[in-house]
């Protein structure tokens, strides 16, 4: 009887697939945690615009108000521009309006844009 000894050769994850997937998950790492920033910071904004109601009244004015929110944002150190924010005054009740962008830069021509917008009246 004939017995072939064969070496099986060991097979595995080589270097080079280790090395792309450590690439890939630092990317993606890299990817959420941004994209957890600018939801950090709409979350903040969105428990300053909750709070509001407690220091406004009817006699509040769309430039107090306004006054107000970039006190609090510039106080929480939150870069969300106010240039698209309208708030209005109708018979005493407030309305505003708040649609915004983040735009992060991430790498060469790679930006990660999120959108939000928030209504309230108060």
């Amino acid at each position: 009887m004939l017995q072939h000894n064969f070496r099986t050769k060991q097979t595995g994850v080589s270097f080079i697939s280790i090395l792309a997937f450590l690439v890939l998950l630092v990317f993606s790492l890299n990817f959420v945690v941004r994209i957890f920033g600018m939801h950090w910071d709409d979350r903040l904004l969105v428990s300053i615009l909750d709070d509001l109601p407690e220091v406004l009244n009817k006699d509040s004015s769309v430039k107090d108000v306004r006054k107000l929110l970039n006190s609090r944002l510039s106080m929480n150190r939150l870069g969300i521009p106010t240039d698209e924010l309208v708030i209005t005054k109708h018979k005493g009740e407030i309305t505003l309006v708040w649609p915004y962008e983040r735009r992060d830069h991430v790498m060469s021509n790679v930006d990660i844009v999120l959108t939000f917008n928030h209504e309230y009246s108060y």
